[in-house]
């Protein structure tokens, strides 16, 4: 029997297109084509493998769902949420085949840019780039198909190319927010964070609900040094409603680089407890905590630090210091000898706190 995921995207694809069969009429065809497929590629006692029953579904839906689509009567609009739909469903071939099906409701350059984006999710970068190129010299005025053209230069690792691409489809339409939000993502990956802020800037003159224009904007004021503009783009985001867990975290390392420490240690906290795994916010909670002296609640977290870096000098002193305040005496004195063993100074820089160790342990001061 055929998984009921195929059932929801046909039944998905029948919402909108009223013509397509009922799913009772359908369902036995999906089930006998996926018996036939599974008797040539399924040798009999096999063990049963996910991906290969995956495949043959995929292939199931793909075979008899192109069938359907070949005597179908569907309009314009149909065939664009069906193309939408076929390609977020990584249903790439029936994509490919639906566009020939239909290919007189299309203009001739959205024909060329639907093979170039079905080629693309292939993962063939130089036919998706010839069809992108011939859907250009057909309507050069199509900001789209520049942003298309460009995303294909990033896979094919030529990103002053792809710049250029997207540089045009702001030319063209100067009010094409994906072209500002592409270059100010690029920008921020090459670590150019002036011209990222920039685009971003502009990027939410177009639309200020997305929020991945505030992410690349924050993260780059931040990367600049540049606090008190990634705060009023943080404050920004929460007065156009527009929040992600994301933005949390930025808005921890704001109130960090600030020096607000209650404030970035709550929204840290936060983060963390819906993304736990998170070293790098793991790592500056801990810094937050040691600076505002909360040894009490410091442990877990350098404890998590060292088990990716066991001889970090910083995690280590912390401990040692957690261990102290907390007058966990014989657990500190041993974090010091491994502390000494990483650098002498140690034992001078706490010469005081060692002594009140010795003490409390009652032992003769000796040389560590």
């Amino acid at each position: 029997m055929i998984s009921s995921k195929w059932l929801e995207l046909y039944n998905y694809l029948r919402s909108q297109i009223a013509s397509l069969p009922l799913q009772e009429e359908v369902e036995p065809k999906l089930n006998d084509r996926l018996m036939f497929l599974s008797a040539q590629f399924v040798k009999e006692g096999e063990k049963q493998d996910q991906n290969k029953l995956d495949w043959l579904e995929h292939e199931s839906f793909t075979l008899v769902m192109s069938d359907i689509f070949e005597s179908l009567p569907i309009n314009s609009s149909q065939l664009q949420f069906l193309f939408e739909t076929l390609m977020a469903a990584q249903m790439c071939q029936l994509a490919m085949v639906v566009t020939n099906l239909y290919t007189a409701l299309l203009s001739n350059d959205d024909f060329k840019t639907k093979c170039g984006l079905v080629y693309q999710q292939l993962g063939d970068y130089d036919m998706a780039k010839a069809m992108f190129e011939e859907s250009i010299a057909i309507n050069d005025q199509n900001p789209m198909v520049y942003c298309h053209l460009g995303f294909n230069h990033l896979f094919l690792n030529e990103s002053d190319i792809a710049i250029e691409h997207f540089k045009r489809s702001i030319e063209i339409a100067p009010d094409f927010i994906g072209g500002y939000q592409n270059l100010a993502g690029l920008y921020y990956q090459d670590s150019h964070f002036e011209l990222a802020a920039q685009y971003a800037e502009q990027a939410i003159q177009c639309d200020v609900s997305l929020v991945s224009t505030y992410i690349t904007a924050i993260s780059a004021y931040l990367a600049l040094g540049k606090n008190d503009q990634a705060d009023q783009w943080i404050n920004k985001a929460f007065a156009n409603n527009v929040s992600s867990i994301e933005l949390v975290r930025l808005a921890g390392i704001a109130a960090h680089q600030s020096g607000r420490l209650e404030e970035a240690l709550e929204a840290l906290d936060h983060y963390l407890t819906i993304s736990p795994e998170s070293y790098d916010v793991v790592s500056i909670r801990a810094r937050v905590k040691a600076e505002l002296g909360r040894y009490e609640d410091l442990e877990d977290d350098i404890k998590q630090l060292l088990i990716f870096e066991p001889h970090d000098e910083w995690s280590l002193e912390q401990l040692f210091l957690c261990y102290f305040h907390c007058e966990k005496w014989s657990e500190a004195q041993l974090v010091m000898v491994d502390l000494n063993r990483l650098a002498g100074h140690y034992k001078i820089t706490y010469r005081e706190q060692l002594n009140t160790i010795n003490k409390k342990l009652s032992l003769d001061v000796v040389e560590i």
